[in-house]
């Protein structure tokens, strides 16, 4: 226990060691005050790495379900975890040209939601207000962290301990949110030492869960020289079948390490989730600095009452600045499902697209958006080998006034983003020149293909979302 105790220690002394890389964010004040600073292992390792193609991968968890843990697993790297272990902000773990240099993603780990708020050595004496201002703070960037690594990870490692309702509302809320991602659930059973406690989870929690189907599957196949050194562990993991949207989500059991439970289960969840990791062929460039300003200019809207100017953001002295006196952070709350929520939600419009032929026979993709009023779109296209993804953004060339609306999701807000991943078996977008033609409320955009080989049915999609359940 004294060991633990003095490797946990020596890990908040040190965690630069452990990581190639982290951004210290605990405050969004920071970034007037300082700034989000950047350590590096080596001065060069972001340099080394942002042209290399990879996937990008979250361990996402609340605080102390053991997300430090399963990236000690995964990587080798002598990560410490433990109850008294804390991480700052995002840590990344690379592909440097040293210890991983065959690994071909990014991995980023997160100090998890719904941790403490505490106050510093100058802040004993707090009036209500200045109480309430630093929740805020708090609450938004947390909400700046989890929408990072949401809509910037490829692949989402997601950790639950014992499973619980809020266990079963998390899993569902990231499964129902993000249907262009991959997503592995790791039940860490961090308390369990006996094969006989994990097997009654088992059967009595985990097959019986009313929020999510699972089915029993073969995790090691007989013949795979890989995993004949494991004849006698864990063989089974489980699939939860999405038949809306063709999904396989993976559970996968953790137990309590260096006991029966954690010699039987471990060693082949980590070996099965590892060939599934290297197995993704969906790669792109990432630059780690570079991306996370972009974010922060793209989500500004969202979390300050004022959009900021992209010549606003610095990064200088190994930090992330914004160059301005005082932030005016917009006002959230905590919903039912125990999430950080902006007041003022993001405008969302209805929008449907697909493939048509037109009366030249020429195949077409064409997008229309339900707006009123003038609008000035941005859009991009991001190509990979099986889809493409379509991002649109709109700005409301003259901005609405504030209002007070009766619900905030059919508030017709000042600018959007809608993101659309379509399969390219039917043809990829030529370019971001397409034919538009605004026609009672509707703005259609009609683009060039690049043909391809396949002859099948108009796609279409609605955006209109249902109340979420869990």
């Amino acid at each position: 226990m004294n060991e633990q105790i003095e490797r946990e220690r020596m890990f908040n002394l040190n965690k630069n060691t452990f990581y190639n890389m982290q951004i210290k964010i605990d405050s969004m004040e920071q970034l007037i005050k300082g700034g989000f600073i950047i350590t590096k292992k080596n001065p060069k390792d972001n340099e080394s790495n942002k042209d290399k193609k990879v996937s990008v991968i979250s361990v996402l968890g609340n605080k102390n379900t053991g997300k430090s843990f399963i990236l000690h697993l995964l990587t080798g790297k002598n990560i410490p975890h433990g109850y008294t272990v804390t991480t700052e902000g995002l840590s990344f773990i690379l592909p440097d040209n040293e210890e991983n240099k065959n690994s071909n993603f990014i991995l980023i780990d997160t100090a998890g939601t719904e941790t403490p708020l505490l106050r510093d050595d100058n802040q004993k004496k707090l009036e209500e207000n200045d109480k309430k201002k630093l929740a805020k703070d708090r609450q938004i960037t947390d909400y700046f962290l989890q929408k990072f690594i949401l809509e910037k990870s490829d692949i989402f490692i997601c950790v639950v301990d014992n499973l619980s309702l809020t266990g079963q509302k998390f899993i569902n809320r990231i499964v129902k949110s993000y249907t262009n991602k991959t997503i592995f659930i790791i039940h860490n059973l961090k308390t369990f030492i006996e094969k006989e406690q994990v097997e009654n989870y088992i059967e009595n929690t985990l097959m019986k869960s009313l929020t999510f189907e699972l089915s029993k599957e073969d995790i090691i196949e007989l013949d795979d020289n890989e995993f004949k050194e494991l004849e006698d562990k864990n063989r089974i993991y489980f699939k939860q079948e999405l038949k809306e949207d063709e999904r396989i989500i993976i559970h996968l059991i953790l137990a309590c390490e260096n006991t029966k439970a954690g010699d039987y289960y471990n060693i082949s969840t980590i070996k099965f989730l590892k060939k599934q990791l290297f197995q993704v062929k969906e790669k792109r460039k990432f630059d780690v600095v570079q991306n996370l300003k972009e974010f922060l200019l793209s989500i500004s809207p969202e979390i300050f009452n004022t959009r900021l100017d992209e010549n606003l953001i610095k990064e200088e002295n190994n930090a992330i600045k914004i160059d301005a006196e005082a932030l005016d952070l917009k006002d959230c709350f905590i919903d039912y499902l125990g999430n950080n929520v902006i007041k003022e939600n993001k405008f969302k419009p209805k929008y449907r697209c697909g493939y048509f032929t037109d009366s030249s026979d020429k195949k077409k993709f064409f997008l229309e958006i339900e707006l009123f009023e003038e609008w000035t779109f941005i859009q991009k296209i991001d190509v990979l080998e099986r889809y493409f993804i379509l991002t649109m953004k709109g700005e409301k060339n003259s901005k609405l006034k504030e209002k007070e609306y009766l619900f905030n999701n059919y508030s017709p807000g000042n600018d959007f983003q809608i993101e659309i991943k379509v399969e390219n078996n039917r043809g990829i977008i030529k370019d971001m020149k397409p034919n538009l033609v605004e026609e009672n409320g509707l703005y259609i955009f009609i683009y060039e293909l690049r043909e391809k080989h396949t002859e099948e049915e108009i796609i279409s999609e609605d955006s209109e979302e249902e109340d979420e359940k869990p």
